[in-house]
This record gives structure tokens, sequence and C-alpha cells, in this order.
């Protein structure tokens, strides 16, 4: 069947962004800061992505796992002073990796960054208005018009109609790499990508340190009796005093395939409602718990990774590979959730490993980058670099040398690393001799890389 139809320009911005998650939103907010006229395009009504869309509302990937101390910084310093209160002092401090109640049992003096996730999405609206975006909620990327390897435009669809974007540059922080692929990027699937995730939250709980243990207890047993299928962890993030999330539901599949998205959607609601009525029977501190609400969305955690002018791979990442290149840092564990197993996995530590440039450009295309998890990396190196706080570092990067690229004129391989490298510290990157210092002072905590059952 032909289609054939003349749409409208809506607007030539100098950087499109696509995607307002974890990347996209730091990217656009990034390049707007510097000059460029931004357009930041979403398919839902919010920014955020895992954090406000998954309910994953911690700060994955913010810190050397070994001290605590942030490894990311720019844009993200906002957020996070935001979450725990503006401090002076925020990057001398150390964190837990997360508000999961096992980081909090270990590592109990150090501080918990836990989001308000109402109050991110507020916060994501407001520093964006302040630079100047142009956001566009509701609105999903459906093709693009690209030409030896440039993209012309990008297609629209909302309630407006369809109409085309022109945009000197683009963003593509989608998470599944739809700009890219679709304008003829080589692109590479896991055979088994990490399964997907509906995370839930849970009110009116009483949290205690026999909490985690015992929710863990009682999925397994109905696991082995037939009951639940496929689960992970749990893994419990404390929201408030009284409120958790859980991240738990483990559903196999693509989330480029909507038949797959559709699936996890269905059975991670009936699995939800499952474990939260083993948790409220059988845990003590649910006797008056409620089950509040499921993700608006189901979490993805690997699908179309890109060909890039270079690979981030798990032996980098091991290695300690330092790269010329080098645009952000990696700091999660190297966290690959498995298809076939329910409960926990292996979690190898990291140290701080670095990001380069070119796994944010796609080979085959000129003026378009790629932020989060759809950068280019294989399978085992993104079990790390997937998280929250990784993609926002990638997206500042690309944000930046998107509109280094618009103001000059040029592609993305036209802007000279050096110069980029400059933009980034000059906006509170941690990246080089920075890196270097914060990750010597984890050296001294531990050696070497370890691995454990998390």
């Amino acid at each position: 069947m032909k289609f054939e139809r003349t749409l409208d320009v809506h607007s030539a911005p100098d950087v499109l962004v696509v995607g307002a998650g974890c990347a996209g939103t730091i990217a656009a907010i990034a390049a707007a800061r510097r000059g460029a006229s931004v357009t930041l395009v979403e398919r839902f009504g919010f920014a955020g992505g895992y954090i406000t869309g998954v309910i994953g509302a911690s700060l994955d990937g913010f810190v050397d796992l070994r001290s605590g101390l942030p490894v990311v910084g720019g844009v993200v310093r906002e957020f996070a002073e935001n979450a725990i209160g503006a401090t002076r002092d925020l990057y001398t401090q150390s964190y837990s990796p997360s508000g999961e109640l096992r980081e909090m049992k270990e590592n109990p003096t150090r501080r918990t960054i836990r989001f308000d996730i109402e109050g991110f999405k507020l916060q994501a609206d407001r520093l964006l208005r302040q630079a100047g975006v142009r956001v566009m909620y509701y609105t999903s990327v459906v093709d693009v018009m690209a030409h030896d390897g440039h993209v012309d435009g990008v297609v629209v669809a909302n309630k407006a109609g369809l109409s085309v974007i022109k945009p000197k540059t683009i963003v593509d922080a989608s998470g599944d790499a739809d700009v890219a692929a679709w304008a003829g990027a080589d692109f590479e699937f896991s055979e088994h990508n990490q399964p997907m995730s509906l995370h839930f939250r849970v009110g009116g709980v009483n949290i205690d340190a026999r909490t985690r243990d015992q929710c863990s207890a009682v999925l397994m047993e109905a696991h082995t009796k037939g009951d639940l299928g496929l689960y992970g962890g749990p893994w419990i993030g404390r929201i408030s005093d009284t409120e958790v999330y859980f991240n738990a539901c483990r559903s196999p599949g693509r989330g480029t395939v909507p038949d797959d998205l559709t699936r996890a959607e269905i059975q991670g609601r009936e699995d939800a409602r499952l474990m939260f009525d083993l948790f409220k029977a059988r845990v003590s501190g649910f006797e008056n718990s409620f089950l509040s609400s499921s993700g608006p969305f189901v979490g993805v955690r690997e699908s179309r990774r890109i060909a890039g002018d270079s690979m981030l791979t798990g032996e980098d990442v091991r290695a300690e590979v330092e790269k010329d290149d080098v645009v952000a840092l990696g700091a999660w564990w190297m966290d690959q959730h498995p298809v076939d197993k329910a409960g926990y996995h292996m979690h190898e530590l990291v140290r701080p490993y670095d990001i380069a440039y070119g796994t944010l450009v796609p080979r085959k295309l000129s003026n378009v980058w790629v932020a989060g998890r759809c950068h280019s990396a294989d399978s085992l190196a993104l079990a790390s670099s997937r998280v929250t706080v990784t993609a926002m570092g990638m997206g500042e990067a690309a944000g930046t040398a998107a509109a280094m690229a618009s103001a000059l004129n040029t592609d993305s391989r036209g802007i000279g690393i050096r110069n980029l490298q400059s933009e980034l510290l000059a906006a509170g990157a941690i990246i080089c001799e920075e890196a270097d210092r914060i990750r010597a002072i984890g050296d001294a905590v531990v050696e070497k890389p370890i691995s454990m059952v998390r």
C-alpha cells in the first residue's frame, strides 16, 4: 500500500532533541544554554523518562561505587541539588549508589538522593523553560527524511496531525535509536536483550531491616510453586518513610516490537498485583499498605545499539581503557539482567570509566548524535552504561556538540574534540584530570573490581 501526502514544515530549529528522558532532557537544556534554538519532542506529557515514567527515583551512575563521590557533573548537579536541598559541598560528600534498601543498609553513613517524582517533572519543565527550549509533549517521531547520511527532516505526529521539523542537527535520545535507525544507521540487537520491567509503588508500608529478605523469600516461594513466573530482585527503593517502589517485574522481549511492549505492560500489571497481594498477606509492615500505582510505562533496558565511530566494550570497562575523546564517565555496576533466571543476579563492581564521543556518533550519519542506552556499546558494557545519570552525562555531551556544530555550520565530526571537552569542563563536567582525581580516591578504598549477587 502506498501512502503519499504533502506535509507542512512545523519549524526549523538549530537542534532537535527526540525524547525527553534522562538523556534528552539534559541534551536540550545544554544545547539551549549554548545559544542554539532547540525543539524537544516527547511522546508522553512529562520529562524524566526512567525516573518519572518508569518510577526509578534514584540517580544510578551518579557516584563512584567505591568512594560514593559524584562522577557526573554539569546540569545533573542542579537536579541533585534540588533533590537533597541546595548545598555548596554537594560534590565533596559521599552518597549511596541508589536508594535501594540493601545499599542504604550497607552504607548507612552515606547520604541518599531520592527524588520526589512529581518534583523532578516540575524542575525539568522549569529548567527547559528557563533555557528557552521549545517543548512539544504528546508528540511522536514517526519517520525521517534523509539523504546521503544527512537527515533533512523528521516527521512528527500529534493532535495537530502530521508535520515536518527541519533541524540543522539532531540528538536522538529516544532510547531505541529510532531516528538514527530510520535514517539508515547501522545498529545491533543482542540475541537476548535484557528483560523489560514495569515498576510499581506501594504506600502505607513500615520498612525495617528484615523487609527486603522477607519480600525476596515470599517471591521465591511463589516462583518455585509455579504461582509467579519470571521476576527480578526484588529491588526496593524508598520514596518516603512510608512509600516504596519495586523493581521486580521481568518480561523478556524487544522494546521496538509493539506486541512485546504490550505484553510487558499487561503481564507487569498482573505480576505487580500478585506480588503486592503476597507482601500484604505475608510480610510484616505491609498490613496497612496499598498498591498506589504502576509505572506509566514499562522500562526497557536494552534494544537497538547503534554502530558508532567507536564502540564501548565490556573489556574496555574492565581494562579501564582511557579514551582521548572522553565526554562522560560511567560508574554503575556491570548489571546484566538475565532472561531465564528469577531473583537476584551477579553485579560486577566497576572503576569509573571513560565514555568516548565516538560512541555517540552514528557511523553513517553526519548531523545526528545519540545519547543514552542506544549509544554504541556491546551488550556487556551497556549493562553498566544504560543507567540514568550516565545517560544524562551523554546527553549533555551530545546536546553541547549539536549546538556547537550548528553554530559552526559543520557536522558531528567537525567540531574538534578538544573544543567540546573544554565546553563540557566549563559547564562542570567531570572528565580528564578531574576524573583521574575522583578515581584515585576510589582506588584507595577498593583496589580491585569485585562481583557479588545483589
